[in-house]
């Protein structure tokens, strides 16, 4: 939900949130005052001068910053010029129109609602535009799980009105001041980013690194329920994150916000018919359910398989491509739009479990790749049948180096229009065929710039990594082949028969484990989680390139997979694993296990995923459950259901991406807002990727905000005082954040911004009287304000807290008010 106006009485006093514009509320087009004189420097308490005033009346002659002109309503600059203080900007007069904006006269630009308004090289600045009003313009979800595929809950409220800007130039970058921007501070002093006027001109760097070796995760939120009639609540595949509705009201399905977590459920233990599509997110710090749908007919979702969601039409926002299955085994492809309206369904195909997303010919029109067949997205019209019998996932990636994408499976390439190029269970492969194969990722390990395969072969529980090579038998070099995942650990500690036992081999993870800078390869069986060594596995002299191994429970499926996040930022990934009884969390490096919490799954190929799902800046966890089996965790006999969401409550994980949408993602298959590239960049060759199903952070993971705050006085209509918050660290800091307005050590109100600050922008906050205390409104009394007030509990942390105080200032208006 959007966060109204905070208003607290106190003192007589009132709060409400106000453009910079004065008695010009509600309007667009005029502007109000800028910066006055560097009222917006980055102040400590030692900066703070107790000279420092507004002061709007009679000047008794010009003295650099004293008031000047008619009815004190000037500012004297050095230059001995009077100058309106609405136009006042250091040593500069702006011309009339335009504002002061870090140092420089600039014209306001657009009216906005947030950034995506502006030009790449503007932001949004709130405290240019007319006044929030109260009220809530948020999103109308429904909370009792009772909305379906008509409904309107994930939708902005009509007619909300939202809170608006100017665009303005975002200000450069302060040049390297080679001091230590971490926890400490983003700025190497308080001056650092400040002309010779004291207005800021430039951000600093600003990060904030979190403790490295503390790792604490806390269950944050959770849908489902265990004891659901016929375990209704129950999830066996893989969820996607992927934005769906406009939740920032701005008219834009984008990054900024918040979204989706969609998935499938089952009944009755049926999780091959039947399936429920879901999709959930986390508005006003809760789980809210968007919308369900129960396809009925002939073709029923098929609650094992996984899903896919992006842009696959080329028309504003997301969509979600599901898989069906008949009670004969048949299956079709059905996409929804973002509000969960059958968008199509396609003519029966071969096999579709893993769809997965991409542009495959370049021309911006997306197509879905099944494991048999590749359909149009716009439509799901068939366009062509993979050569050869496939029932392994696929992916999309040049393998070649020709700079086309090819249909990469566990054994066989295709090229973009299906032809086969290459079949590693030919005959003709050099060493023999492979024997088959039904996981696949791709990697560069030795780091030549063209990649490996890696396959997962569940009927051996065997690990083999091969590649393209033309000048090979058959097109295939094989480069390790045959590679036991449960090691040393016998397959009897699984019972006979079971699949555990006898198989095993879920979807392969690529990640840089150890720190030394080579990726390596993760993957689960039945009885084991196993690391191995991106460098040992193509070495033909290493028997065992083992980096380490631990007992784990998967007897039933044997072919779940993991995912991988640096959640502390030093370099070396964690490993995020849910096996028949538990989530996991490994140390990449030697296997440690960091954390360990009951989550029970009857398992077939379905893996926790990693993203940003509430919006706040830091990664978060997303696991799948479910209680129709038998199997209950050894810790009490408990079970779970449904999805869960894990965090860091005190903000310390790092930033990463706000997406997870398929089975298959390797981060450049799509970009955050839900956009499928039309050239996707291999991923390899990108600089801190070359992974897979690993998300990262974004380059300035450690970004964080550091706020200030300034004050000064609104003269035009009702007496107010005007605090101006300002973010000018390097990343966003989400509303509301408290702002106290004091005389002394006497609160005089509070207020809280209603926007989220990105960086650079600004917000007013106003602090109106229906009786002004008379020390105040006649300058005897100096009043600051401080801008995160009593520091309440938040998941963001500044690089520095030690400007969060303004200037202390009088703020007397010409004439009785």
């Amino acid at each position: 939900m959007r966060h109204p106006a905070f208003l607290l009485a106190l003192a007589s006093l009132t709060t409400a949130l106000l453009s910079a514009c004065g008695g010009n509320e509600g309007a667009e087009a005029p502007i109000g005052p800028p910066v006055d004189g560097g009222a917006d420097q980055l102040v400590t308490d030692d900066d703070a001068s107790t000279d420092s005033d507004f002061v709007l009346d009679t000047s008794s002659g010009c003295v650099t910053g004293d008031s000047c002109g008619d009815g004190g309503a000037g500012v004297c600059l050095a230059d001995g010029t009077c100058c309106d203080r609405a136009r006042a900007c250091g040593s500069l007069c702006c011309a009339g129109g335009n504002v002061c904006s870090f140092g420089k006269c600039v014209t306001p630009g657009v009216v906005c609602v947030d950034a995506t308004d502006c030009s790449a090289d503007e932001m949004c600045d709130y405290a240019l535009g007319p006044a929030t009003p109260s009220g809530d313009a948020g999103v109308d979800a429904s909370s009792d799980g009772s909305s379906d595929a008509s409904s309107d809950a994930a939708a902005c409220v009509g007619g909300a009105e939202l809170k608006k800007g100017r665009c303005l130039p975002r200000p450069p970058r302060c040049a390297a001041t080679g001091g230590d921007a971490g926890v400490d501070g983003g700025s190497s002093g308080a001056d650092s980013g400040s002309g010779s006027s004291g207005e800021i001109t430039c951000l600093d760097k600003c990060e904030y690194r979190p403790p490295v070796g503390k790792f604490e995760p806390k269950l944050k939120f959770s849908w489902g329920n265990a004891l659901a009639p016929s375990t209704a609540d129950s999830v066996m595949m893989t969820p996607i994150v992927v934005q769906l509705d406009d939740d920032n009201c701005d008219g834009v399905v984008d990054e900024r916000d918040i979204p989706e977590i969609v998935f499938s459920t089952f009944a009755n233990g049926s999780y091959n018919l039947d399936g429920t599509l879901h999709a959930v997110s986390i508005v006003g710090k809760k789980v809210v359910e968007k919308w369900k749908v129960l396809p009925s007919g002939a073709d029923p979702l098929w609650p094992g398989a996984h899903l896919a969601g992006g842009n696959i039409d080329n028309k504003p926002g997301n969509e979600i491509v599901t898989c069906t299955r008949s009670s004969t085994g048949g299956s079709k492809v059905r996409a929804y739009d973002g509000k969960g309206a059958v968008l199509w369904t396609s003519p029966a195909i071969g096999y579709c479990r893993v769809p997965s997303l991409a542009d495959l010919d370049g021309d911006g029109k997306v197509e879905v790749i099944t494991e048999t067949h590749v359909l149009k997205g716009a439509t799901g019209k068939i366009l062509f049948a993979l050569a050869s019998p496939n029932n392994g996932e696929v992916t999309v990636a040049d393998v070649t180096g020709d700079g086309v994408p090819e249909i990469v499976s566990p054994v066989r390439i295709w090229d973009n229009k299906g032809v086969q190029l290459a079949d590693a269970m030919s005959s003709a492969v050099a060493g023999g065929a492979l024997p088959g194969g039904n996981f696949v990722a791709v990697g560069d390990f030795d780091k030549d710039g063209s990649p490996e395969i890696v396959t997962a072969d569940f009927a051996t529980h065997t690990l083999h990594v091969w590649r393209y090579d033309p000048k090979a038998a058959g097109k295939v070099r094989v480069l390790r082949r045959n590679t036991n995942i449960n090691g040393t650990l016998s397959p009897s500690l699984c019972p006979t028969g079971s699949a555990g036992n006898t198989r095993g081999g879920g979807p392969p993870t690529i990640a840089d484990f150890n720190g030394d800078g080579t990726p390596d390869v993760a993957m689960a069986g039945g009885v084991a989680y196993g690391v191995y060594d991106g460098k040992k596995l193509l070495d033909p002299t290493v028997a065992n390139p083992t980096l380490w191994l631990k007992q784990t429970h998967d007897c039933s499926s044997a072919q779940t997979g993991s995912s991988v996040f640096d959640f502390d930022g030093d370099g070396k990934a964690e490993v995020i694993y849910s096996d028949e009884w538990y989530l996991r969390i490994y140390s990449g490096s030697d296997g440690t296990e960091l954390f360990r919490t009951c989550n029970t799954t009857g398992t077939l190929q379905e893996y926790p995923v990693i993203a940003d799902v509430d919006n706040d800046g830091h990664a978060d966890i997303v696991v799948a459950s479910n209680s129709y089996s038998t199997i209950t965790c050894p810790e009490g006999g408990t079970k779970q259901a449904g999805i869960r969401i894990f965090g860091d409550t005190e903000g310390k994980w790092v930033r990463t991406r706000r997406i997870w949408n398929q089975h298959t993602y390797h981060v450049t298959n799509v970009l955050e807002d839900g956009t499928i590239p039309a050239f996707e960049a291999p991923n390899w060759k990108q600089p801190r990727l070359n992974n897979f199903r690993q998300n990262v952070q974004p380059i300035g993971e450690f970004s964080a905000p550091d706020l200030i705050v300034s004050v000064r006085p609104s003269c035009e209509g009702a007496y107010a005082i005007i605090a101006r918050v300002r973010n000018v660290g390097e990343a966003a800091v989400e509303a509301p954040v408290d702002v106290g307005l004091y005389a002394g050590t006497t609160l005089l109100g509070k207020g809280a911004t209603s926007k989220t600050l990105y960086p650079a922008e600004a917000e007013d906050i106003a602090f109106t009287f229906t009786t002004v205390p008379p020390g105040v409104v006649d300058g005897t009394q100096k009043v600051h304000a401080v801008v995160d007030d009593g520091a309440p509990p938040h998941p963001w942390h500044e690089c520095r807290t030690d400007n969060n105080k303004s200037a202390e200032v009088g703020a007397r208006c010409a004439g009785p008010k």
